[in-house]
């Protein structure tokens, strides 16, 4: 049994979670993420100028010119200031739309970085970019800098960007509609719909968690997206797999009733496996984003720490509580209309109950009137 601090058992803290009747409570969570997320955009988007950088798209969804002045010493902020402007002079002049410098590391591996759009042709980019790396270096000639080993320049045209984006955006929904269809054979159809809107929840919490963090959203970033909704759909069908195996196991008749029971019931017993399962996960994910390169640390690891914790959370409360209220209103709408049906037939045989002793006096009634008049004919 796993053992957690203060001597409390993971059955313990498994045995008190309840999700039945709280799905608006559990709801709210991700609701705040979501608002703390659209100020933060509001407020990176003022400080930058554009609301792409709101959300630091990356050159992958965008297209644009990132250039990396690698100057091998550290610079004061006089220095910086100085050259970063030259820098952005030498491109602006070739008729790009520069963005803001940034420094990167420090002491010999300071680095300045500028990103630009790509206003020239795909077949000019080419040609400018090289001018610049040359100009640059020019410009620099104290620094003893050289194209390729300190200056470096990574493109992305206007339509490859595009294309990425697409291709982005329909893996995702393709994705989506895959555990739908799985869902919906392995399960039923409202055990489908509430796995779908505990996944795309999740996406949104990563997004919103990306928003606020600054983290550039890459290619890694969708990788990291689609990872996560395979990882958290896992958690989620563990929970309505337990739900079948009692309600088969035990031959029970689900109703308005007990289906909260038996949701609790299957949330709690899941709940240690996927806290678990999660916090492994994350370590390796961890040791990844230390041994890693700088770029798949941010904008794949810790998108995908995000989604993790969301993952778990959904799956163990946002879905199961939505499958509750949702089954539960179904049960009710049903029970409500073959209540009436039952009250309907019920009541015919009463009315014919009542009718009875009258018919059988004014039969009898009848029998007398005729004996009476065939005696008097005699």
């Amino acid at each position: 049994m796993t053992k957690i601090k203060y001597g409390m058992s993971m059955d313990k803290i498994s045995s008190k979670i309840k999700v039945a009747g709280k799905w608006n409570i559990y709801l709210l969570v991700p609701a705040v993420i979501v608002l703390i997320a659209l100020i933060a955009f509001m407020a990176f988007s003022i400080a930058n100028g554009t609301a792409q950088q709101g959300m630091n798209i990356g050159l992958d969804f965008t297209g644009g010119t990132a250039l990396t002045v690698n100057m091998g010493t550290d610079l004061s902020d006089a220095e910086f200031d100085k050259l970063s402007a030259e820098f952005s002079k030498i491109i602006s002049d070739k008729g790009f739309n520069v963005s803001a410098s940034q420094r990167l590391g420090s002491g010999l591996d300071t680095a300045i970085y500028i990103k630009y759009a790509n206003p020239a042709l795909d077949n000019e980019l080419e040609r400018l970019n090289t001018e610049i790396s040359n100009e640059i270096v020019a410009a620099a000639g104290d620094y003893n800098l050289t194209v390729g080993d300190n200056v470096s320049i990574e493109a992305i045209s206007a339509s490859s960007a595009s294309r990425l984006l697409r291709q982005a955006i329909i893996a995702i929904v393709v994705t989506w509609a895959v555990v739908l269809v799985y869902v919906i054979i392995r399960f039923e159809l409202w055990s489908a719909i509430t796995a779908l809107i505990g996944l795309i929840i999740d996406v949104v919490v990563m997004v919103s968690l990306t928003i606020l963090f600054h983290v550039p959203v890459t290619q890694n970033f969708v990788a990291a997206l689609i990872t996560i909704v395979a990882y958290s759909i896992n958690n989620t069908i563990v929970v309505f797999d337990r739900v079948r195996e009692h309600v088969k196991g035990n031959k029970i008749n689900l109703t308005s009733q007990n289906i909260g029971f038996e949701v609790d019931n299957a949330v709690q017993e899941t709940a240690g496996r996927s806290i678990a399962t999660t916090i492994t996960t994350m370590i390796t994910v961890v040791m990844l984003a230390i041994l890693g390169v700088k770029s798949i640390a941010q904008e794949f690891c810790l998108p995908v720490i995000f989604g993790l914790l969301s993952g778990v959370f959904t799956s163990l409360f946002v879905a199961p509580s939505l499958y509750v209220a949702i089954r539960k209103s179904v049960f009710k709408r049903k029970e409500a209309g073959s209540n009436a049906y039952v009250g309907a037939v019920s009541t015919k045989p009463e009315e014919e109950q009542k009718d009875k002793p009258a018919k059988k006096a004014k039969k009898k009634n009848q029998v007398r009137a005729n004996v009476t008049h065939k005696y008097k004919r005699k």
